[in-house]
């Protein structure tokens, strides 16, 4: 909730509550004690040791440089030129292909000849037209 605009943001019971813990200008001109001598020089000496910062660290922050970054572009493209190259592996034809079984037509060779099977013969002869339907044709359609 929003404090209204007549009451203070910091009660009296937050400002007494609070310390600062930055030291005085009498405290800062003050040498360091024994104690506070000794842990920097282990910090300094630790620091030392280990180059200052953790090696997981260190590299992470440190900038590549222009070398490395072309190894890194040659390494990408080499990984491409890999997958391409085993996809089309994967999905070439074989050597051998499979033997063909040869298609035979269906359709007859001479179709309007007579004595082959699915074409009616003509009654009449060669060089005679077709007979009409045999049933009679209604003279009336049947009303249903």
């Amino acid at each position: 909730m929003a404090a209204d605009f007549d009451e203070p943001v910091f009660d009296d019971d937050f400002i007494r509550g609070a310390t600062f813990t930055e030291p005085s200008a009498r405290e800062r001109l003050r040498p360091p004690s024994r104690r506070e001598q000794r842990r920097i020089r282990r910090a300094a000496r630790r620091a030392r040791r280990t180059g200052g910062v953790s090696f997981l660290r260190r590299r992470a922050h440190r900038e590549p440089s222009y070398r490395r970054s072309v190894v890194q572009l040659v390494g990408i493209i080499a990984l491409l030129f890999a997958i391409s190259f085993a996809l089309w592996w994967w999905n070439r034809p074989p050597a051998e292909p499979e033997p063909v079984r040869p298609v035979f037509p269906t359709a007859p060779e001479n179709p309007g000849a007579p004595g082959n099977p699915g074409v009616p013969e003509n009654p009449g002869g060669p060089g005679e037209p077709a007979p009409g339907p045999t049933a009679e044709v209604p003279e009336e359609i049947p009303e249903v």
